[in-house]
């Protein structure tokens, strides 16, 4: 699997008139997983996983997933030199997957592709905003005055904050771009492309909202 790596180092530096305090810095590293095709599900089962996904749906024809992996590590934690090195390694395993009722040479096939396609374009822009993200949820969970008062680093409670902010704000950011996808008017427009292709290879009357979008 080859990947590709984005690396930022965010840096914290506070001044005390009297007494230095806390350094902290965070160091981001991002592996993009390379985006698989699995053209090997039935509708029955892309529905199934779209429920379980929270998108019930008459019909699933199309679904993205992006299984995400996130790993913080406390590199330094020097409380004589009010120093702490953190770095969050966030992996990604995307998939798209289409019904294998679409034959891969119907148009029907390439539309229903090019729609997750487009979720997963959406994901990639989640994914480029997450370093800046990371930088303020490091500042505010590891801030030196928080660091202060404590008197040091408690790892399991800074952990525990830090993916409960990071899980918000990365399904945050998705729940913000994905429904423009998934508008009734793109699902319209779905519905009346390559001549009612998805009406005649799935059975009457089929509901274009059938596509959706689930990562996690």
């Amino acid at each position: 699997m080859r990947f590709s790596i984005f690396a930022l180092v965010a840096g914290l530096l506070v001044c005390s008139p009297v007494n230095a305090v806390w350094r902290v810095s965070n160091r981001v590293v991002i592996k993009h997983g390379v985006l698989s095709i699995d053209h090997s599900k039935n509708v029955k089962e892309i529905t199934a996983a779209q429920a379980k996904g929270g998108f019930a749906a008459d019909l699933g024809v199309g679904l993205f997933q992006s299984r995400i992996k996130t790993e913080l590590a406390f590199e330094e934690v020097s409380p004589p030199n009010k120093r702490l090195s953190l770095s969050t390694v966030i992996s990604t395993t995307p998939v798209i997957y289409v019904a294998k009722e679409l034959p891969k040479d119907s148009c029907a096939y390439k539309l229903v592709l090019g729609h997750e396609l487009q979720h997963q374009e959406y994901d990639l822009e989640v994914l480029r905003i997450l370093p800046s993200e990371i930088n303020f949820i490091t500042q505010d969970v590891f801030s030196p005055d928080v660091l202060e008062r404590s008197g040091g680093v408690d790892q399991v409670r800074g952990r525990n904050h830090f993916f409960q902010r990071f899980n918000y704000v990365y399904q945050s950011l998705g729940e913000l771009r994905h429904p423009v996808i998934d508008s009734p008017e793109s699902y319209q427009r779905l519905g009346e492309m390559c001549n009612g292709e998805l009406g005649k290879l799935l059975g009457p009357k089929p509901r274009p909202e059938v596509l959706r979008k689930k990562a996690n």
